[in-house]
């Protein structure tokens, strides 16, 4: 398994390839980054076929850049290791595409079953990170059919779709984005398809659900 390490800290990068480039060990690490700019760079230039990436680094986050390598690279898998054991991480994380979160101070064992785990494309949360993860899912209401279809759109999909139910018109829209009309035409029609709705009027109608629901 050909890896890449991100973190912002030399030692500790050093540190985690010496222990996971053992003789009975089958990971070759490709290269080191100490930012998220540069593990896009790597990533593009010697396509790996995972990357363990921390989160607060400069210039890019660890976040954003698992969220851009998984749009661009969608080949390359990523382990998020990390001292931030907050589920908002944890939940951002599986959101952009991780496939793995394991806590930094974690025994090393622990990080070869991730491995083995995001290799055979199942996900690996420490175990730590479980419990009030199920907690959460356990308290939270149901997520409604609407709420559902919302979040299957883009970012770019959901800025069209907030400045429509403003009832901005497809010019102005353009403008403000500056995108193309026909860009905004293209958008609106894969948001109406999403949603399963055949006008703009549909849109604010829709929005006004939404907020309904998020009262």
């Amino acid at each position: 398994m050909r890896v890449l390490l991100v973190d912002d800290h030399a030692i500790f990068r050093q540190g985690l390839r010496a222990l996971l480039e053992t003789k009975d060990s089958n990971v070759e690490v490709i290269g080191e980054a100490e930012d998220g700019l540069e593990a896009l760079a790597l990533t593009a230039k010697k396509a790996p076929d995972l990357v363990v990436m921390d989160i607060y680094m400069p210039k890019l986050s660890g976040l954003q850049a698992t969220k851009q390598i998984r749009e661009r690279f969608p080949k390359t898998k990523i382990i998020i290791l990390s001292s931030y054991a907050d589920k908002v991480y944890v939940k951002e994380a599986l959101k952009f595409g991780a496939l793995g979160f394991v806590i930094k101070d974690a025994v090393f064992e622990e990080l070869k079953v991730a491995l083995n785990a995001v290799k055979n494309n199942k996900i690996y949360l420490s175990p730590g990170l479980l419990e009030p993860i199920v907690t959460h899912y356990m308290e939270s209401p149901p997520v409604s059919k609407a709420l559902k279809a919302y979040n299957n759109l883009t970012i770019r999909e959901r800025e069209i779709f907030k400045l429509f139910s403003h009832n901005c018109s497809r010019k102005k829209i353009a403008q403000s984005l500056q995108i193309s009309p026909k860009t905004v035409d293209t958008h609106r029609f894969n948001i109406m398809q999403k949603l399963n709705i055949n006008s703009e009027t549909e849109i604010i109608e829709f929005a006004k659900i939404l907020k309904q629901e998020n009262s």
